[in-house]
């Protein structure tokens, strides 16, 4: 069976012969040498000299403790999707207190409202989805951080779990605070372990932080990591895993990678032109690493994925108030356009 699931997705023999291997201990030196390695490697990734560390939970609990470490007394969501909303009601399920800018799923995001939000109020937390993979649909970050060089006060949260290691994404050049992102996306590993980088704005306002807990406490992560060490036990053999393929993907090298997701993308939408399906997003905001298709003519897509599975080829079938209406292709991690061409050929034949 190939998965082309917009994640969890596939993972290379190498990358599970990797966690097959014996689990060192987390306070040995192996593993702080291991730390120590995987720290430079995801700073590469991440495009940035801040701090990055690793948790060991869903990229979910992960953006949660992003808001907890660094909401002072107001948080700014930006919405366009289901995982927009997730962090909205993650946000007001925490007693933050929090406003959502929440536009139409599919719809871009206007920056002069954001501008005008932020001139009004004093947010002292934005967030944004970048890769919104409920929509196939590529959120730019610059526009809105841009707008917040004249908010230094501002901690910019940025969840790139649909596009860290798979579509171009800076840290550092784009004024981000805190960036969540996954391991079974783009870096196509095994779920499980987030990689989150930190910045010292960040970590500054976690300090005073009162909802954060121990185990999520950024500044303990970031000091722990600091010395190559954890706060708990960690997924030792995922991260054993995830340094073989950082090393694979620098390799190969982040900027290649990330056109090699662009062009899967490009085929994935010449396809669909031809063949009956329309991007659900406009034209300029299409994500490299998940396309998400609506029927030109609407009709169930479930028995299309169903008869695509019968021939060995995992693929979605729409997410949320989408499913059953859309086809969502995951075009991420290692697969490359031959893939992506098998794929197609084999979708052709069953949605006719």
């Amino acid at each position: 069976m190939k998965n082309f699931l917009p994640g969890p997705t596939e993972v290379n023999p190498e990358i599970l012969a990797e966690l097959a291997k014996p689990v060192m201990g987390h306070h040995t030196p192996e593993f702080r040498d291991l730390i120590s390695q995987l720290k430079s490697r995801l700073q590469y990734i991440f495009g940035t000299e801040n701090e990055v560390i690793t948790l060991t939970c869903t990229a979910s609990a992960a953006l949660e403790a992003a808001l907890v470490n660094t909401c002072k007394e107001k948080i700014l969501v930006v919405s366009n999707g289901a995982f927009g909303e997730r962090w909205l009601q993650a946000a007001r399920s925490r007693g933050l207190a929090s406003d959502g800018l929440v536009l139409g799923w599919g719809i871009p995001i206007p920056p002069y409202e954001v501008r005008r939000l932020l001139d009004r109020v004093p947010y002292d937390t934005v967030v944004m989805v970048h890769g919104e993979s409920s929509t196939g649909m590529l959120n730019p970050i610059e526009p809105i951080s841009e707008l917040l060089k004249a908010h230094p006060e501002i901690v910019f949260i940025v969840d790139a779990v649909a596009t860290l290691g798979g579509v171009e994404l800076q840290m550092d050049k784009s004024r981000i605070d805190v960036l969540v992102g996954a391991s079974h996306k783009c870096l196509a590993l095994p779920p499980g372990v987030v990689p989150l980088g930190l910045s010292p704005r960040a970590l500054k306002r976690s300090k005073s932080a009162k909802q954060k807990g121990y185990s999520f406490d950024f500044n303990l992560w970031a000091e722990s990591w600091h010395e190559n060490k954890v706060v708990g036990t960690p997924a030792v053999p995922q991260l054993q895993a995830m340094l073989t393929q950082l090393d694979r993907i620098q390799d190969e090298s982040i900027q290649v990678r990330w056109k090699r997701h662009k062009n899967m993308q490009e085929l994935t939408i010449h396809w669909a032109e031809k063949n009956g399906f329309i991007p659900f997003p406009p034209e300029d905001y299409r994500l490299p690493s998940v396309s998400c298709l609506r029927p030109e003519v609407s009709r169930a897509t479930s028995p299309i994925v169903a008869a695509l599975t019968e021939r060995g080829f995992l693929i979605d079938s729409g997410y949320g108030k989408l499913k059953g209406r859309t086809i969502r292709i995951g075009h991420m991690g290692d697969w490359t356009t031959e893939d992506i061409k098998g794929l197609l050929d084999h979708l052709s034949q069953v949605s006719t």
